[in-house]
């Protein structure tokens, strides 16, 4: 851009703008020192006073005249003598002129020179003033910074290399990549021993609150100044928008919190985001706060709003996410639910989303939904919390988020406890047992299924019952005692058979379907291929018809085995292929890596080596972006197919 101004004979005109913290300054400095040579003065003007106040006209076009030059002897009096010594003084020149801190078009426009090729003019502020741009000055916005570069600033400030890198990153992401937060925080930790490090990462995981709190955090006072330049409205808006639970929102999230239509919520965004308070996504049209803004804002929301107004704006926006998130969790799998909301939904007759588009909104508001479910907690709105867990569960389930899939449900089972919502805890227990199974933890996970079998008994769920019984025979498999599996299996049957009124019909086929599928699987390891390959052929066209991406997947992997297990390892790979193409499909990376590490190992077998390699490094990429262990076993499979070449 300067080069282009320079090019064409005129000057070049900037506004560098972001809250204080972001590098106004910095980035200003660094393009003079980059170009000095190119100019013959450098002029700094101060468009507000010590006190804050903004700087007269006739002042800053004093402090400019000074700078080109111009003794305080020979400074004209009148704003319009001044303002015509400016363009004399300046004409032909090559200066670099930098108007810091500006709140408002009317203090630039008389600093802009007329005649002067090749000047540079920086003006930096605060918020956006979409007014300079039509004077020509390109809008030059500061937000937080890359990742990296953030990781960076943090490891110079804290003056030591050998800090750990996941804790790097996780220290960055808790200043929000901010560079005046990165500097104190790293001024905290410099040349501190790698104990009392990971004592402050600690506390500031416990609450963003913990930064506010640190010496010389003072100047974050300055990154939230800000706030207070706000008409009562935005404040009002940015107190609610706090309150929303998750990293970051959509707009009609906004429009609930904010108790407003979407266009004026939009607009009242837009507002906020000019003053960069509010971060706007525009590759993903989603909006975000700062961690200290939002911070701030909630302290204030406190103060300002009370507990019982907080306690009613968590609740409309989490009622909302749960209302959106049920057609989409419907859409995921056919399965039952307790929960009002479910019922409603379910009386009404409404169409679930399909599958491919319930998942995508599921990628992109999953951490919001888990962050529901704390919020409802902690304001005790224990119905929405459970059913949120509810509603969660099948795409977590799907995608192998663990730890917040077990983090939120233990909110959710404490929520039922503490509302006697027995049905609740019935379904939530079994949840969360299933994520215990899912990573091996077998003790647990017969703890929850036993847990939500007594609460099915007690009042007498049909659905309950039978669910509890197959996780019971699932984690009977687990540990390998298929006897009981077996038994657990036909004891789920039993449930649906003695229960023809209480089980809707579509519900007792996919019942009868899943049943047969984990039977299948506790035959394979029996290697009984013949019984095993018969029962999932059975169900294959059923799951398929349904939609249920992941147990035809399912189906797919024990045709494999089978196909295996009975010496034909081509056609095994094939079976495996066509899972593993089946769980990308449905956006589930861990049980496409399983299936793609059985194809490699079963196109070894069949001394395909290409097709070998090719599937082991598919699945290494995926385990390496899970950070899977079992990404240094395939990895060693893969080096083995390239020595054997």
């Amino acid at each position: 851009m300067y080069g282009e101004c320079v090019d064409q004979g005129r000057s070049c005109l900037f506004y560098v703008h972001g809250l204080d913290g972001m590098g106004r300054m910095s980035l200003a400095g660094e393009f003079f020192h980059q170009h000095h040579s190119d100019f013959d003065a450098y002029v700094e003007v101060a468009a507000r006073q010590p006190n804050g106040r903004l700087t007269p006209a006739g002042e800053m076009l004093g402090q400019a005249l000074r700078g080109l030059g111009v003794p305080d002897t020979e400074l004209p009096v009148g704003l319009d003598d001044r303002a015509f010594a400016f363009q004399a003084r300046s004409a032909g020149r090559r200066f670099m002129m930098v108007v810091r801190d500006v709140a408002d078009v009317e203090q630039v426009t008389l600093l802009v020179p007329h005649s002067a090729p090749g000047a540079v003019v920086a003006v930096t502020g605060r918020a956006m003033l979409r007014g300079l741009l039509m004077h020509d000055f390109v809008d030059v916005p500061l937000g937080r910074l890359p990742r990296e570069d953030a990781k960076t600033l943090l490891t110079a400030s804290i003056g030591a290399d050998d800090v750990p890198t996941p804790v790097v990153d996780e220290l960055a992401a808790i200043c929000d990549d901010v560079p005046l937060l990165i500097r104190i925080l790293g001024a905290q930790l410099r040349h501190r021993a790698p104990s009392a490090i990971e004592r402050h990462l600690r506390q500031l995981r416990a609450s963003d609150a913990a930064l506010l709190e640190l010496e010389h955090a003072q100047r974050v006072g300055k990154f939230l100044e800000v706030t207070e330049s706000l008409v009562r409205e935005q404040q009002t808006a940015l107190r609610r928008l706090a309150l929303i639970p998750g990293p970051d929102f959509e707009v009609n999230a906004a429009a609930v919190a904010l108790d407003l239509s979407a266009d004026d919520a939009e607009q009242m965004l837009e507002a906020l985001a000019d003053k960069h308070l509010v971060i706007w996504d525009n590759s993903r049209d989603r909006y975000s706060l700062y961690r200290m803004v939002r911070t701030h804002a909630r302290r204030m929301a406190d103060k300002d709003d009370g507990p019982e107004m907080i306690k009613e704006i968590v609740g409309k926006i989490t009622a909302w996410t749960l209302r959106e998130a049920i057609p989409r969790d419907v859409g995921l799998a056919d399965r039952w639910r307790v929960g009002r909301e479910f019922e409603l939904f379910a009386a009404a007759n409404l169409r679930p989303v399909p599958r491919a588009a319930a998942t995508a909104w599921f990628d992109v508001e999953w951490k919001s939904l888990v962050a529901c479910v704390q919020a409802a907690h902690e304001q005790g709105l224990h119905d929405i919390a459970s059913q949120l867990c509810v509603a969660a569960f099948k795409y977590l389930h799907l995608h192998g988020h663990f730890d917040d899939w077990i983090d939120c449900h233990n909110l959710g089972v404490r929520s039922t406890e503490i509302s006697g919502d027995m049905a609740g805890r019935m379904q939530l227990t079994s949840q969360r047992g299933a994520a215990h199974l899912a990573l091996g933890n077998t003790k647990v996970a017969k703890q929850d299924f036993e847990a939500s079998w007594q609460a099915a008994t007690e009042i007498d769920h049909r659905l309950g019952l039978q669910s509890a019984w197959e996780w019971r025979g699932k984690t009977a498999a687990a540990e390998g005692d298929l006897d009981y599996a077996f038994h657990c299996f036909d004891e789920s049957d039993a449930v649906i058979e003695r229960s023809e009124q209480e089980i809707p019909p579509k519900q007792r086929t996919r019942m009868r379907a899943l049943l047969i599928l984990h039977r299948a699987r506790a035959w394979v390891k029996l290697k009984d291929w013949n019984r095993a390959v018969n029962a999932v052929s059975s169900i294959m066209e059923y799951f398929a018809a349904s939609g249920e991406t992941d147990n035809h997947a399912k189906c797919l992997l024990v045709l494999g085995d089978g196909a295996l297990g009975s010496d034909d390892p081509a056609k095994a790979a094939g079976y495996y292929g066509q899972a593993a193409a089946l769980f990308a499909r449905d956006q589930a990376p861990r049980a496409q890596a399983d299936a793609l590490h059985k194809s490699g190992l079963a196109q070894r077998a069949a001394g395909d080596s290409g097709g070998a390699s090719e599937a082991f490094r598919l699945a290494k990429e995926l385990f390496v972006r899970l950070g899977d262990r079992r990404a240094d076993v395939v990895d060693g499979l893969l080096r083995g197919q390239v020595n054997d070449r």
